[in-house]
């Protein structure tokens, strides 16, 4: 991800105006007419949390057109839920502004291409390396629907599940059966075998549904995978249902969450912090309080749809294209 240290040099300049601009966007801008937004979502139908924005965006009488068939034209915005590279497919694109947003840990090659889309990413190391190339781009996490992911009214009401193990099994570890092997715990995720514990749960209302009747539910990445440098959905969701959340040591989440997720500093001890909160119900339920808040203000659909006006409205005030 590094670039040589010649090229870092006459890159310098333009990598700190562009960080400080599109990384410290102002929120308030004159509007003067609806905004048309087309979006496209990564699969046919909007996923939760892409359905979540585009319901957002809409709140913010913004225009908002799903998967049309027609391409986008000049006097519009597009937004593409795609992997990076998909930026080579906008050539033709006529839309006053493209955005791709993509949670791919990895930059897309932009040598040889006339139109360059704005590059949402909730990842810092490749927003950084956009803007040391002069691309631009802005930090931009797409948020938790909290329409789906609704907690009880009270931190402790309706807890069916002690312990949750929140995850998909495609990178299984001695944590998990650690964790799977725990008396009072159960399994929320895909690729499992058959268990009375796996609870079955597919949709993301059904998902919202069991957390909302979670203690203490366990979000957990391998040491340097690329979920430990951000916010992961699950961590989100986890916390706007009314689970209290332990995970890795994650510096992403430290720094948006502070004590209120818990992030163990090493993976031997998660167990024991999920079983010393199940013991500390008061103390949980305060956390728990703190985690939706912030979950609420800065990690939902409801942000992500302001974070994304505030961008638009920016690069039109400033004529940038």
């Amino acid at each position: 991800m590094k670039l040589p240290a010649a090229q870092k040099i006459w890159l310098g300049l333009g990598a700190a105006v562009a960080a400080v601009v599109l990384c410290t966007l102002p929120f308030l801008a004159a509007k003067t007419q609806k905004d048309i937004v087309y979006v496209y979502s990564a699969s046919p139908e909007p996923d939760s949390r892409e359905a979540g924005f585009i319901r957002e965006l809409k709140k913010l009488g913004c225009e908002v057109k799903v998967n049309p068939e027609n391409k986008p034209d000049k006097s519009v915005a597009a937004v593409w839920f795609r992997a990076p590279e998909f930026a080579r497919n906008l050539a033709d694109s006529e839309a006053a502004y493209d955005f791709i947003y993509s949670e791919a840990y990895y930059p897309f090659d932009w040598r040889g291409l006339a139109k360059m889309p704005v590059m949402l990413t909730p990842y810092r190391e490749i927003y950084e390396h956009y803007a040391r190339s002069n691309i631009k781009s802005a930090m931009f996490t797409l948020g938790v629907n909290t329409a789906d992911y609704t907690a009880p009214a009270a931190a402790d009401a309706g807890k069916k599940y002690p312990l949750v193990w929140y995850g998909d099994n495609n990178r299984q570890t001695p944590l998990a059966e650690k964790i799977i092997a725990h008396p009072d715990s159960y399994i929320l995720g895909n690729f499992w075998e058959k268990s009375a514990r796996l609870l079955p749960a597919v949709e993301a209302k059904e998902k919202g549904r069991v957390l909302s009747q979670t203690s203490v539910a366990v979000v957990y990445y391998p040491s340097g995978a690329p979920e430990n440098k951000i916010i992961s959905p699950k961590i989100a969701e986890a916390a706007a249902a009314g689970a209290l959340v332990i995970t890795g040591d994650n510096p992403a989440v430290k720094e948006m969450y502070g004590d209120s997720v818990i992030a163990a500093r090493a993976d031997e001890e998660i167990l024991g912090l999920a079983e010393y909160y199940l013991n500390q119900p008061e103390i949980s339920a305060e956390k728990i309080t703190a985690a939706r808040r912030i979950t609420a203000e800065k990690l939902s659909a409801a942000a992500s749809a302001r974070r994304f006006k505030a961008i638009l409205d920016w690069l039109k005030n400033n004529s940038i294209n």
